[in-house]
Order: structure tokens, then sequence, then C-alpha cells
């Protein structure tokens, strides 16, 4: 992933994801002086560590930005207590830049490699006794089957609610996403929010993270950004470790 990083033209690549998710690499070709093969070749550099998402939406391969890989970065080397502030001036700092210039937000999609088969992550995802330890302290409630509703608790209060959509375990489950953990993102609208597991092979796993259906740059937009790669950096190191990575309690509503 350092070595991803290294060359300019592909932080560039990255900038440009984080200004507007789900580009095609024609979009990208647009912001530099080479050639369509030059870009694909620094794209794909960018997609072997990890960095960059892509997928078919139609007829068209868009590309997104994973920040997961550097939420593990981040969390390696920060500590619990400095990490709370860096979020908040980072947060700031990208409001800043950003401004209002989405006039439509793309859907946030993150992928993570994990050293587990498929049931696992399953479990991990539907029960308490795993979100327990990695989803802000939540614990989950739901029979899982189309059209269950669900919820996640925080402290006995409700952070998120929702319905699920299709279940197809281990491999697929599609959500209603309905948040309500603070006073900031409880008036925004529903969303929609899918966990895709495959196996890889060799007992690793890939678990892709698709959410979608924002109105606008919403509050819950935002927190998801910031949240979502947390989360799962929280869930890789609980399942191939066994311990809990160490994250702060989201308080609820």
């Amino acid at each position: 992933m350092f070595k991803a990083l290294a060359d300019p033209t592909r932080r560039a690549i990255l900038d440009a994801l984080f200004e507007r998710e789900g580009q095609s690499l024609n979009d990208l070709q647009s912001r530099f002086q080479m050639t369509r093969f030059g870009v694909m070749k620094h794209v794909k550099v960018l997609e072997d560590a990890g960095l960059v998402m892509t997928r078919k939406v139609g007829r068209a391969r868009l590309h997104y930005l994973n920040a997961v890989p550097i939420r593990e970065i981040h969390d390696r080397w920060t500590s619990k207590f400095a990490a709370r502030a860096s979020e908040t001036l980072l947060g700031l700092r990208a409001s800043i830049e950003r401004g209002e210039s989405m006039a439509s937000p793309p859907e946030h999609v993150y992928a993570v490699f994990i050293k587990a088969p498929p049931e696992r992550i399953w479990e991990a995802l539907t029960e308490s006794e795993f979100t327990l330890q990695y989803y802000f302290a939540s614990t989950v409630e739901s029979g899982w089957q189309s059209g269950d509703d669900y919820r996640y608790l925080i402290s006995g209060q409700e952070a998120i609610v929702g319905t699920v959509v299709a279940a197809d375990p281990p491999r697929r489950l599609e959500l209603t996403f309905d948040a309500r953990w603070d006073e900031h993102v409880t008036p925004d609208s529903p969303t929609h929010l899918t966990w895709e597991i495959e196996s890889v092979g060799d007992g690793l796993s890939k678990l892709t993270v698709v959410h979608g259906g924002f109105e606008s740059e919403t509050a819950t937009y935002g927190q998801v950004a910031g949240g979502m790669p947390l989360i799962l950096s929280g869930l890789k190191t609980l399942l191939e470790t066994g311990e809990p990575m160490g994250m702060p309690v989201m308080a609820a509503a």
C-alpha cells in the first residue's frame, strides 16, 4: 500500500475519487495528461493495494475510494485518545475543502479481506456476541429473513433500525438503514446497505459493503464515511485475533 501511495499520480487519482466517487476510467483520464492505458495501470496498482474498488454499474465500470486500508494504518499508530481529536479536525478540514460540491453524492463502497470463512463473518454481522466488540458496543436483533425488521441498540437505545430486504446466508445481506444514533442523523431518510461476502480460498474471505440511497450529503452520509472503515477494521481484528480492536462508544440519541 505504501508503494501505491508513493506515486503522485496515484495520490491524485485517490484525491479525485475522494472528491467524487463512482468515476469511470474516462472520467479519471480527463484529469491527467496521459493515455487511457497509463491511467489504467495506475488504477490497477491502487486496486491491488486495496485502495480502489471497481464495480460494474449497468454498462460502466465505476471506481470508488476504499478507505479501510488507510483506516487500519491510522488505528495501528494513533492512540485511542488522539484518534478522536484527529478525526474531528480531519472531518472539519474535509467539510471546508469539499463544501457543497457533490450535487448528488454517490454510494459508499468499502472492501476488506478477512482470514475467516464466510459463515464466521455472517455470524459476526448478525449476532450481538460479536457486534458488541466491534460495532460501537451495540447489540443487534432480527430473525434475518427477508421482510424481517432489525435494530441495533446502544445502551438499550435504538441506534439503527430497518428491514431485511434480502438475505442469502452466508453470502449476501441487503438492508434498509435508518440511522438514529444522534440528533444529527435522525431526520435523514432511510438509505440502503448491502453486505457481500465472498470466499477467495485458503480460509480467506472478501467482505464488500455498499451503502447508497443518500438524498444528498446528509449527516448520515458523512458519519458513515468515518464510521464504516472503523467498523470493518474492528471486525477484521476481532475475527483474526480473537480480541477486540478497541474503539470509541457511540452515544445513542
